[in-house]
């Protein structure tokens, strides 16, 4: 008995037990922050002139919001223990008020470009969406670790999903934020599949998406332009605007001046680029063709000055950080690490790959920032933070490797 208490003492210290973070995956977030403030200011010096603001006053923000989101990620990383995020009642209380701020926004909420993202908090404005997909990490992890033994029950899985269909529906619906609803699903599909003992889940999701991929396709196609489609639910998801969006991606220059806009102008700008690009300011769409080109579309401002040579790289290393990620989740102590780690490196995998594919035309328009590069404001902060809870698990992990 004495033996056994002794041996347990010793796992909770070795559990306890710290080491250093990765340096790696650190390095690239403060660089690729870095990057981004120079690519905010190369992007909105014009646009800030034309609105009668000083030339630098996107990035000087950009600037003042990164350096305090690095540094609430290295207070995550380093003062904050993630044992702490599989406490029952405080995730559960994440989670419901993440939902009751994103209900909010439809009543609330404060309107830009035709859309109600953001809340007012005084002089700070909150995208809820952002703290929903960091809520949808944690409850479905914390409700896995509860019922890992019954995952390959349908009624386990059913309500896991239950979990993540609650907050896709409100945000793409009450928030119409379509594209923040995709990486929720994606989010909760990766933990999801990762605790499923049957592979054939992936093959089934995948099939299941391409085939509504198609559907949606033409349903656009026979939809009107400016008309809602008279399928009662696929109308709340799918409403005019989105259909025209969709109709217009498959072929923009059916619509130049309207939906097809953006995609042309962003198209210019990416094939302009050529290889190298016509250099760091130097860039021609960014010059008022492109709507915002400090946010959303900034990728398309990065191919035309660094051409594909940059774009590729910072493709890369976004790849390095997902794969980095991943690699924490496999060497974590425990499942609760294992989880949050592959919810948080595929948040930030499906971000950049829908901003990539939207301002390449590979998907219809949507508004999505690029990871730690758009302007991002309080976003960029929350996104920090989570990759700062990243960091905490490879803190664990490491030492995990060296035992």
């Amino acid at each position: 008995m004495q033996t056994a208490t002794k041996a347990n003492l010793t796992n909770k210290k070795k559990k306890s037990k710290k080491g250093a973070p990765d340096f790696v995956l650190l390095g690239l977030i403060v660089l690729i922050v870095a990057f981004g403030v120079v690519m905010v200011y190369s992007a909105s010096y014009d646009y800030a002139r034309n609105g009668g603001r000083a030339s630098h006053y996107f990035a000087s923000k950009q600037l003042v919001l990164g350096l305090l989101g690095i540094a609430v990620m290295l207070w995550v990383t380093f003062k904050f223990d993630y044992h702490i995020c599989t406490n029952r009642r405080l995730v559960t209380g994440f989670y419901i008020i993440s939902l009751l701020l994103a209900v909010s926004v439809k009543f609330i909420g404060i309107e830009a470009n035709g859309a109600k993202r953001w809340i007012g908090i005084g002089p700070i404005q909150i995208q809820p969406s952002e703290l929903v997909k960091l809520a949808v990490v944690l409850m479905v992890t914390s409700y896995i670790i509860r019922n890992r033994s019954t995952m390959n029950k349908l009624k386990t899985r059913l309500v896991a999903w239950c979990i993540v269909g609650v907050p896709f529906l409100i945000v793409t619906i009450l928030g119409s934020n379509l594209s923040s609803g995709i990486v929720i699903l994606g989010i909760g599909a990766m933990i999801i599949f990762s605790a499923s003992p049957r592979i054939w889940y992936y093959f089934a999701f995948l099939f299941a998406g391409l085939g509504l991929v198609f559907a949606v396709r033409q349903l656009a196609i026979n939809t009107p332009k400016g008309e809602d489609t008279t399928i009662p639910i696929i109308k709340e998801l799918l409403p005019a605007y989105r259909i025209d969006r969709i109709r217009a991606w498959t072929d923009p220059f059916s619509d130049p001046q309207e939906d097809g806009y953006q995609s042309i102008q962003a198209l210019y700008a990416v094939g302009s680029g050529g290889l190298f690009g016509r250099g760091l300011s130097k860039g021609v769409q960014k010059l008022g063709f492109l709507p915002e080109p400090y946010n959303d579309i900034i990728f398309a401002v990065i191919c035309e000055e660094l051409g594909l040579v940059g774009a590729l790289v910072l493709m890369l290393a976004y790849g390095i950080i997902v794969m980095r990620g991943m690699a924490v989740a496999m060497r974590a102590p425990d499942y609760s690490g294992a989880f949050i780690a592959i919810g948080i490196s595929s948040m930030i995998g499906i971000q950049a790959i829908i901003n990539i594919a939207v301002n390449t035309n590979t998907i219809p328009t949507t508004g999505m920032q690029l990871p730690l590069v758009s302007y991002g404001g309080t976003a960029l902060v929350v996104l920090l933070s989570t990759l700062g809870l990243l960091l905490n698990i490879s803190r664990y992990s490491s030492v995990q490797k060296l035992d």
